[in-house]
């Protein structure tokens, strides 16, 4: 009967995201858009804006249109016969290597939570066990 009632806690636990319908993504890279459920945005600057649109609201960003791609360059005119190379000069001496610096370790930011969370997971599946125990031993 205590498990029945465990599955049935779990279920009702699980329940709101197992009805959730999984949304439908579509993204076109060629077309610039990207739609998700009723949610459409995209990427291309159309009118100096960016437009998306999500249920009832609309979000538009400001952007600049690319400017006009410049036409190539036109090929460089033949070189006449190429100037004989200087002399070599002298090589300067190595410059000493610089001393290595001393690595940090990085650290994630402390988000202010406990660990006592885990504790009382276990506490409450401790009393869940025990409680079952008993009940079982009484109707016996």
């Amino acid at each position: 009967m205590m498990l029945a009632a465990m599955v049935a806690v779990a279920l009702l636990a699980a329940s709101p995201a197992l009805a959730q319908d999984e949304p439908a993504v579509v993204a076109d890279a060629k077309a610039k858009t990207a739609k998700a459920g009723g949610a459409t945005a995209e990427a291309e600057c159309k009118d100096g804006y960016i437009v998306s649109k999500a249920g009832g609201v609309v979000a538009k960003a400001p952007c600049e249109p690319e400017p006009p791609k410049a036409a190539p360059a036109p090929p460089p005119p033949p070189k006449a016969a190429p100037a004989p190379p200087p002399p070599p000069k002298a090589a300067p001496a190595p410059a000493p290597a610089p001393a290595p610096k001393a690595e940090q370790k990085k650290t994630l930011p402390k988000t202010g939570g406990s660990g006592a969370a885990s504790l009382f997971a276990l506490g409450a599946g401790a009393l869940l066990v025990g409680g079952g125990l008993m009940a079982r031993r009484f109707i016996r």
